[in-house]
């Protein structure tokens, strides 16, 4: 049978069915904002205003700087056109002088007297000095002298080969090689002993001491005259002599031979010491590497001025090696600094 009562009346209404009721949820707030951020701080005018005045003024010193530099760079360039129009007037004015000088008429050649072709110019009287003049005769003599000796040599050579030993054939052969060197002595030793008195050139003496040296030399082999030397001096004057057939003319033609070369040995000796005298007197060896240094100074400014491309670029090429090895430009630069100092001080 239904009836209408409720089992859960006897609970309590504050417990419920399960106990105690639980607190009351807070209100859902729908409408939840997060805190607001503090405002910036609205920037100073004046700031504005002073940094774009300080980057303007920068910016107005940095181009007042680049004009300067541009105007110095300008003010450079002109100094280098100036200074290369006045080198290349230089280089001109020199070449004009040397132009005149060479339109000057020149003498005639008038050597050697014997042969319709002449090749060189030579009058003592009127170029060579009179303190000089009869030093250079002798040396003009004795080159003849030496001329005349080759040719005996050679004679005594062909009568060595067929009067002494059939091994002379090497010595006369060489003779007559030495006939047409040793005239080269002219222009060797003679000449240059002549434009050396002529002019007072250090340099061209120094040269024909060089030269004169080397002559000596020959003439002391030719006077000691090995086999297959190409002279016959003592050597083969001894053996003519002790030849057993008996050849004591073509000893003594060797002997004449040897006596001669000896001669012409002192007279050179002689004369090497007396103009060794001219040669300190135009300036030694400092003179000489001053006209070797202008000589040399002249060839290169007449190649530059034949060529001045590649002058130029060799130019080029000088002035980016200095820029990129400066120490080894210093030292060079010192060093020559120093041979000059110890030049001066000799």
């Amino acid at each position: 049978m239904i009836t209408d009562d409720n089992p859960f009346d006897d609970m309590g209404d504050d417990n419920g069915a399960f106990g105690s009721a639980p607190p009351p949820r807070p209100p859902k707030q729908t409408d939840y904002a997060p805190p607001a951020r503090p405002p910036k701080p609205a920037a100073a005018p004046m700031a504005t205003t002073s940094s774009t005045t300080i980057d303007m003024d920068d910016y107005e010193r940095r181009l007042a700087d680049l004009e300067a530099r541009e105007r110095a760079v300008a003010e450079r360039e002109r100094r280098l056109e100036q200074d290369e129009r006045q080198a290349n007037q230089k280089m001109e004015a020199a070449s004009q002088a040397m132009a005149k000088a060479a339109s000057v008429d020149k003498p005639a050649p008038n050597w050697p007297p014997c042969l319709p072709k002449k090749i060189a110019y030579i009058n003592f009287k009127e170029e060579i000095p009179d303190i000089l003049r009869t030093r250079v005769r002798m040396a003009y003599i004795h080159f003849l002298a030496t001329f005349v000796l080759l040719i005996y040599n050679i004679v005594c050579a062909i009568s060595t080969l067929i009067a002494v030993e059939a091994s002379a054939i090497g010595d006369l052969i060489l003779s007559c090689v030495y006939l047409p060197f040793l005239s080269g002595l002219f222009f060797i030793v003679f000449r240059r002993l002549y434009k050396a008195c002529k002019s007072g050139s250090s340099l061209s003496y120094f040269l024909f001491f060089i030269g004169f040296t080397i002559e000596i030399i020959i003439g002391i082999i030719a006077v000691v005259g090995p086999k297959q030397g190409g002279f016959m001096g003592i050597i083969w004057t001894v053996a003519a002599f002790k030849k057993d057939e008996g050849n004591n003319a073509v000893g003594i033609m060797c002997l004449v031979n040897s006596i001669l070369w000896l001669a012409s040995v002192g007279f050179m000796i002689y004369l090497w010491i007396h103009t060794r005298v001219n040669f300190s007197q135009a300036g030694g060896i400092k003179a000489v590497r001053k006209q070797a240094m202008e000589k040399a100074t002249f060839g290169v400014v007449k190649a530059a001025k034949e060529h001045p491309d590649a002058a130029k670029k060799v130019g080029k090429a000088a002035a980016d090696y200095a820029r990129e090895n400066p120490d080894v430009v210093r030292d060079a630069a010192s060093a020559a600094y120093s041979a000059s100092h110890e030049e001066e001080q000799y």
